[in-house]
């Protein structure tokens, strides 16, 4: 798998942001998983689960126009499906990482 830097702002930019990515992903509460391209159900746009410290889960989905605090259980319920399926084709975490920290290589 390779990835494919599609950047407004220039592949430097692109790198610095994939190298943050990367970071920010070695620590223990954060997991980021590459999945192939092109398409996939669940790639619809950015997705956050998270389990609150009182044991809430929320969600938080992201678009061009603003974000959405999601709280239903039922909708929760639907994207953490959706998290398992793109979980379910994607890289695990550290070769996730290892891919990110290779095309920040390719791209500097």
């Amino acid at each position: 798998m390779k990835l494919a830097a599609f950047s407004i702002s220039g592949v430097g930019v692109m790198a610095r942001q994939a190298a943050d990515l990367a970071t920010i992903a070695e620590r223990e509460h954060v997991q980021v998983r590459v999945a192939e391209a092109p398409r996939h159900t669940g790639l619809a746009g950015p997705l956050a689960l998270a389990r609150l410290p009182d044991g809430t889960e929320v969600a938080f989905l992201d678009n061009q126009l603003r974000g959405e605090l999601v709280t239903e259980p039922a909708d929760i319920a639907s994207l953490g499906a959706r998290w398992q399926s793109v979980a379910g084709e994607a890289l695990p975490s550290r070769p996730s990482i290892a891919l990110i920290r290779e095309a920040v290589k390719r791209w500097t």
